[in-house]
């Protein structure tokens, strides 16, 4: 076990005795290291609150490197304000009640470090984190996406993204550039004006793979964690972002349409408090037709990122096929 000085500045340390009103805060230990040197998410244990607490330490690293050699200023400045994004989404958005995710304790700006407190979903409930899914498992997540999409339908996404998720094309350029020459690359602001013209948006967790969801024991229920690129956008950006990471491509073949009428039933069912039979009918439609344009918007990042990926498999490059012929 590490001791707090081990893992924490001084004045950050100073700084979460305070926010906690504990003073005895005990059992620091390393989670793991945040994406590329970015900072550290730290465990510790609160005597007076007698539950473990998540701190998200947050600091520009002193050297740069993207995990595929990406290492422009751009991605470094995009990577840094998607932590202030995160900070602002729990301070001002998050409704825990709604959909599960961690209570914020603390947050603030410290220097040169943005840090976050949080509760743990451990404690909470939410132990598991599956490498693989089958597909009956696949359903609570896309439950949780439908109740975020829905609570969030209509919200201004003043203080996030503009756009949500980390590859829309106007954040993407260089990647765009890339690209070879085809069909794709020259939809690619088709794409991006179907899904931004759409006119039912919502905020979308922006970065909904399987490795972001943390489940119950019984692999019943979700949270969801990293809210680094939340912003606006369509339900469907998630939806297909998530079963691409979660099951194989034979099963994206065989059982995707099974799976959207499943998001699609809950998506429904949440909003039918708040609006009429026939706005969620033609909102459900609407989603539901660009579905195929929020895959092929994937495939076009994939391919000018990383060309050779496992996601650009016969579904993902299916679905963008659908999407060309759409939008021809």
């Amino acid at each position: 076990m590490n001791t707090h000085s081990d893992l924490l500045p001084h004045d950050i340390m100073q700084w979460l005795l305070t926010v906690t009103d504990d003073p005895e805060l005990t059992q620091f230990s390393l989670v793991q290291p945040l994406w590329s040197n970015f900072g550290k998410l730290i465990r510790c244990f609160s005597p007076r609150r007698q539950a473990p607490l998540i701190v998200k330490w947050i600091c520009q690293p002193e050297e740069f490197n993207h995990p595929r050699g990406w290492n422009s200023q751009t991605s470094q400045l995009r990577k840094w304000q998607s932590y202030a994004v995160e900070r602002e989404y729990y301070r001002a958005y998050a409704k825990p009640h709604q959909y599960a995710v961690p209570q914020l304790i603390a947050q603030q700006q410290i220097g040169d470090s943005q840090v976050l407190v949080l509760s743990d979903l451990d404690d909470e409930g939410f132990p598991l984190r599956p490498a693989y899914l089958t597909l009956k498992q696949c359903e609570p997540v896309l439950q949780w996406l439908a109740a975020f999409h829905a609570e969030h339908l209509n919200t201004p996404a003043d203080a996030l993204w503009e756009r949500g998720s980390y590859w829309h094309l106007a954040t993407r350029q260089d990647e765009w550039h890339a690209m070879e020459s085809g069909p794709l690359k020259d939809a690619a602001a088709a794409l991006d004006s179907a899904l931004r013209n759409c006119p039912f948006q919502t905020l979308i967790h922006g970065d909904a793979k399987l490795a972001n969801f943390c489940f119950s024991r019984d692999l019943t229920r979700v949270a969801a964690v990293d809210f680094q690129y939340v912003g606006g956008g369509i339900g469907v950006q998630d939806v297909t972002y998530f079963l691409g990471s979660a099951l194989s491509d034979e099963d994206l073949l065989n059982h995707t349409p099974a799976f959207l009428n499943t998001y699609f039933e809950a998506l429904s069912k949440r909003l039918s408090a708040h609006y009429d039979k026939q706005t969620i009918e033609t909102l459900c439609d609407t989603w539901r037709n660009l579905y195929n344009v929020a895959s092929a918007d994937f495939h076009r990042f994939l391919s000018g990122w990383s060309p050779s990926h496992a996601k650009i498999n016969e579904s993902l490059q299916y679905h963008t096929r659908l999407a060309l012929a759409q939008i021809a």
